[in-house]
């Protein structure tokens, strides 16, 4: 992937020790199988090698942590995503003066490059973090009402992203309307944080999923100007 001046720091680096050691615990007793909700804050306390009266000092109460944990996914990934794009838009502007195959209007170069970086990005950071995504997406499902409103609001954050940027850096032809941006940037968004999961678990095709989640992107990029462009025809 070409160097790029974003960087991601782990979830949880820039909180006071303490905060960073329970939030650590956690992930840790977490991961395999068990949802935030179960755990006991005497069992987090003592994973943290931590007092347990410590533990109110940074939370109200284990829903407390686990939103704490899953925005601090959100934010650590928000911004190198969105600068990613706009850098990799920014690399591919001397395509545009090649004689590059177009679908309706799409420069496919441009759209794979920046589907490309946008996607590694995202795996890479699935990679430092996996305990993060494991237990963030598991809590989408789990029995916290909290959690899974914090998991659909992170997750519908990174969709409006999408949706500015592909407006804004010209992705996809202009007459997709803004409804139809919003559907597909969801359906991207809830996509790639489910592959993660498979990604995790399966390493041997950690490649291959990769490359399935960039085809899934620009399948749904084109196939929307397809239909925006059959519309037109009807008119």
């Amino acid at each position: 992937m070409p160097s790029s001046d974003t960087s991601l720091e782990s979830p949880a680096s820039e909180f006071a020790p303490g905060k960073r050691q329970l939030l650590q615990a956690a992930l840790r007793l977490c991961c395999d199988s068990r949802s935030l909700s179960s755990l006991g804050l005497r069992e987090l306390a003592r994973e943290a090698g931590l007092n347990p009266n410590t533990f109110y000092r940074h939370f109200s109460d284990i829903d407390d942590l686990g939103l704490t944990l899953i925005r601090d996914i959100g934010t650590q990934l928000r911004g190198p995503l969105r600068a990613l794009r706009q850098q990799a838009a920014a690399r591919a502007k001397g395509d545009n003066k090649l004689s590059v195959p177009r679908l309706f209007g799409i420069n496919l170069i441009r759209s794979r490059r920046v589907v490309h970086e946008t996607v590694q990005l995202f795996f890479d950071f699935v990679d430092q973090q996996p305990e993060a995504f494991i237990v963030g997406i598991r809590e989408r499902y789990g029995a916290s009402p909290a959690l899974r409103q914090a998991l659909s609001e992170v997750m519908n954050g990174f969709a409006a992203d999408m949706r500015e940027d592909i407006r804004d850096l010209k992705l996809m032809p202009t007459g997709i309307s803004d409804s139809q941006l919003a559907v597909i940037s969801e359906q991207i968004t809830h996509h790639l944080f489910q592959m993660a999961l498979d990604y995790l678990s399966t390493p041997a095709r950690q490649h291959e999923l990769r490359q399935q989640a960039e085809e899934h992107i620009l399948m749904l990029a084109s196939g929307a100007a397809v239909l925006q462009r059959l519309g037109q025809l009807r008119l």
